[in-house]
């Protein structure tokens, strides 16, 4: 076509206007005959390029619809996972030592009052500190300080652990329902924003899990520290009573066995 085109508008163009069968009113412009040509050939480009366009579009059309498909099965009975349950923490109180204790435990609330009336009270030496040995008095005052210790950090993991299971109602149905809009086949909560909001939703409750477990992990982290720490002192104590044993053991020793001899030859039978 366009060999035919460039023929027309050659041979057109080789000679002046005219009239055309001897009419004089009649002309034929060449000129008028190509920038029509051209027209033409302009407008078959752009039908070819608006057809190129339509089949890229449709193209891309047919893939959103395939993109689009749900999974051909019921997502609520095939990746629906049953939750395990979280049990409360029980205990017989026979006599009134433990009630408050559990109640803390699952709650977190009441736990200085329950740990109380289930452990057995801390005394204190008071002025009588000052009567003991000098060698005693620091050992005594870090043994003392470990039980104090210990008792700090077991109220902090039962705090935690109580709260844990205090909150573990309201998680567990907003995992519940996070589950149900996300195996949903409402076509409402299967548009692209609805996914992405899904998807952050999952990423907050993964991230509260995250910061949870981490705490449990300090937790544990503290008590470890408070075993180390009394494991450390019973160590230094036993380094302590050698290096002593090292340093004052044999003047202790001669000071005892000083004279024996000279007594046991002066003894007589009264």
């Amino acid at each position: 076509m366009d060999i035919l085109v460039s023929a027309l508008l050659a041979s057109f163009a080789s000679g002046p206007a005219r009239a055309v069968l001897g009419i004089g009113d009649i002309v034929f412009d060449p000129t008028n005959l190509e920038q029509a040509i051209r027209q033409v050939i302009e407008l078959q480009r752009q039908y070819e390029q608006l057809v190129n366009t339509y089949h890229v579009l449709r193209s891309e059309y047919d893939h959103i619809l395939y993109m689009a498909r749900r999974v051909p099965v019921n997502m609520m009975t095939r990746y629906r996972v049953l939750a395990t349950p979280w049990r409360n923490s029980t205990a017989t109180d026979t006599y009134g030592g433990t009630g408050s204790w559990i109640t803390g435990v699952n709650t977190g609330f009441g736990v200085d009052l329950g740990y109380a009336r289930a452990t057995q009270s801390l005394g204190t030496y008071g002025a009588a500190i000052g009567s003991l040995p000098a060698g005693q008095i620091d050992r005594v005052k870090s043994t003392y300080a470990t039980v104090e210790l210990t008792d700090g950090a077991n109220r902090h993991a039962m705090e935690l652990i109580g709260r844990l299971r205090w909150n573990a109602a309201a998680t567990e149905r907003a995992i519940q329902g996070l589950e149900e809009d996300s195996l949903s086949a409402n076509p409402d909560f299967n548009t692209e924003i609805a996914v992405l909001n899904k998807i952050n939703a999952a990423h907050i409750v993964s991230v509260r899990n995250t910061q949870d477990s981490n705490k449990l992990l300090v937790a544990l982290a503290e008590a470890g520290i408070v075993d180390a720490k009394r494991k450390r002192d019973a160590e230094a104590q036993a380094i302590n009573n050698h290096i002593r044993f090292r340093t004052e053991g044999k003047a202790a020793l001669d000071a005892q066995s000083a004279g024996a001899s000279a007594a046991m030859l002066a003894w007589r039978m009264p």
